[in-house]
């Protein structure tokens, strides 16, 4: 049976009333509450209904814009355009110089770490990435991308329980 918040509200004034002492010498009388009548509940599996359950998801945060200064975005612009022509060493000396300009910028680190594994350079990106995720503050996008590139170059020289716990960090980032 249900109490329903006018039963609970009477019950606890009693209560309370029970508690508060009087100008007088003589307590209060005390009422005993009515007993209230239980009503059965039945409870029918969510199979039954067709009620989904599922757990909650916070809702996905924004993407943080990152903030660079002229000279730097223009450089990122010149290291893209140098990647897809497939000029990779190109574009990591371009990168390098948006680093000397900006050496805490978690996106030029980042950029860097997807270049060096391109090149092949598996346990260099690895460390470049996680160098982006010290600098990434509450860029989470950013961190999960760090953490999905550390686990596929760990992934790469055979270190599959080191990929396999960079890939559960990128999960928790949800």
């Amino acid at each position: 049976m249900k109490a329903t918040p006018l039963v609970i509200a009477a019950l606890g004034s009693l209560l309370m009333s029970a508690c508060v002492s009087t100008p007088s010498d003589r307590a209060a009388p005390v009422r005993k509450p009515e007993p209230v009548q239980q009503e059965e509940v039945k409870v029918r599996p969510a199979e039954e209904t067709g009620i989904q359950i599922r757990a909650y998801e916070p809702p996905e945060p924004p993407p943080l814009k990152p903030v660079h200064s002229r000279a730097v975005q223009s450089l990122m612009d010149q290291a893209a355009k140098q990647e897809r022509q497939g000029a990779l060493a190109a574009a990591v000396v371009t990168i390098e110089r948006g680093l000397r300009i900006e050496p805490r910028n978690a996106h030029l680190w980042n950029r860097l770490a997807h270049l060096r594994y391109a090149q092949g350079q598996r346990g260099l990106a690895a460390d470049l990435a996680a160098k982006s995720n010290t600098l990434a503050g509450r860029d989470i996008q950013l961190k999960r991308d760090n953490w999905l590139l550390i686990a596929d170059a760990r992934r790469s020289v055979g270190d599959i329980a080191g990929a396999r716990t960079a890939e559960r960090k990128a999960r928790m980032l949800h």
